[in-house]
């Protein structure tokens, strides 16, 4: 992969994460914390100074980008948001397999350009790769249909 291609990926899957996250404030009932490595591993990696830390760098290099808290249950759900413009279940599977080594329980959402998909990174281990939608019960679909279209500006 060529460093354009590359800074184009990187770029997608921010905008992904960033439409999750703001998808979620505005339905309301939701907190949403920034939990990826990408928010803590500049300390840690200044500090790195022997094998055992190597490991736990590993462990946070994958760590979920968020932690949503639902408020009418108070369920802490640690959240990877991917986006995936072509989404086969060889992918869905192998990023749910990545999360599960390190961080179980876990939950995967996915964006693509046509909808959401969310389930526990367990359950789509073993179910081979399968995922749900993303349900309407958590976020109105007429809410899901502005971000879809609010993605799709940003993402071609």
């Amino acid at each position: 992969m060529d460093k354009l291609n590359f800074s184009k990926q990187l770029i997608k899957g921010r905008v992904a994460e960033m439409i999750f996250e703001q998808m979620l404030r505005d339905a309301g009932g939701f907190t949403v914390l920034g939990f990826g490595y990408e928010k803590i591993i500049p300390e840690l990696a200044r500090r790195q100074t022997s094998i055992e830390a190597e490991r736990t760098m590993e462990i946070i290099r994958r760590a979920p980008d968020f932690a949503v808290i639902k408020h009418a249950t108070n369920k802490v759900y640690l959240v990877e948001v991917k986006y995936m413009y072509n989404m086969t279940t060889a992918k869905v599977l192998s990023a749910a397999e990545k999360m599960i080594n390190s961080w179980d329980p876990s939950y995967l959402f996915i964006v693509t350009p046509t909808g959401f998909y969310f389930e526990s990174v367990r359950s789509i281990v073993d179910k081979e790769g399968q995922i749900e939608s993303f349900g309407y019960d958590a976020v109105a679909r007429d809410l899901q249909d502005e971000y879809i279209n609010l993605l799709n500006t940003f993402i071609k």
